[in-house]
């Protein structure tokens, strides 16, 4: 699967930045405790709900509350700016919010029976797919900005092939996360308050997810954005249009210029 990848690539770039190097945290002290224990919460209410054929749901005024836990920014994520000693954090949220998508995406009312049927849960567990992802792109525009930091306080000394590898493959595996979203935004289930809440995190978190984005993958993302155009209501293809527009002039900088 796509998203264990992900995790897997993102987790490399976590390890080499504890390896002979510190720095400041700006990150919520208690943010990794909040983030664990939220989404511990979250899998106690998702095995008890497996039993009743279904999930927590966003709607439900019991379910709904514990579920926003796992999408507090204030509490999770803090304010910028991030900075290098922060990555580890990071990529400890991407990681915890993409348990809770898969928990989504890859539900089975008989699991190891039934084979999940992906298509009916994105559109069936969209309100919870699509506040997840949503905070997926906030924290990899935060990743961005921490990871930028990183390497740009090495020297040409701790400039190391580990390194440098873990910095490449976080990189992608932040873009497979960034794709996931724009296939999202092409699904014609997509309701119009969930398509404009997901491209307007597109939007607003641009400049974060673009510097970290390699030049063959920003046109790949404006190819796969620009097809979801016919789907797309007039809020979000606003929203749509300004990540576009990032995309295509920012310069490439910093992670960018990783070959």
């Amino acid at each position: 699967m796509m998203m264990r990848r992900s995790i897997a690539r993102l987790a490399a770039v976590g390890g080499v930045c504890l390896l002979g190097f510190a720095a400041r945290a700006e990150m919520p002290a208690n943010s990794a405790a909040y983030i664990d224990a939220s989404v511990d919460a979250v899998d106690s209410m998702v095995k008890v709900e497996r039993g009743k054929a279904g999930l927590p749901r966003l709607a439900d005024p019991v379910d709904g509350k514990v579920l926003e836990d796992v999408w507090n920014e204030a509490a999770i994520l803090g304010k910028g700016p991030y900075v290098a000693a922060d990555v580890p954090a990071l990529l400890n949220i991407v990681q915890k919010q993409t348990r809770i998508l898969q928990a989504y995406t890859l539900y089975s009312p008989d699991p190891g029976k039934t084979p999940p049927n992906t298509a009916k849960n994105t559109v069936e567990y969209q309100d919870e797919i699509t506040r997840t992802r949503a905070f997926l792109l906030k924290t990899t525009a935060a990743s961005v900005q921490a990871a930028s930091d990183f390497e740009a306080r090495l020297t040409k000394e701790e400039k190391t092939d580990s390194r440098i590898q873990g910095l490449r493959q976080m990189r992608v595996g932040l873009f497979e996360i960034i794709s996931g979203v724009a296939l999202d935004l092409r699904n014609p289930g997509l309701r119009e308050p969930n398509q404009a809440l997901l491209a307007r995190a597109l939007a607003e978190n641009a400049a974060g997810i673009v510097a970290g984005t390699a030049p063959a993958d920003r046109k790949a993302l404006v190819t796969a954005l620009q097809a979801a155009k016919p789907v797309l209501k007039p809020a979000a293809e606003k929203s749509v249009a300004t990540f576009v527009a990032a995309a295509t002039s920012a310069p490439c900088e910093g992670l960018c210029l990783l070959p």
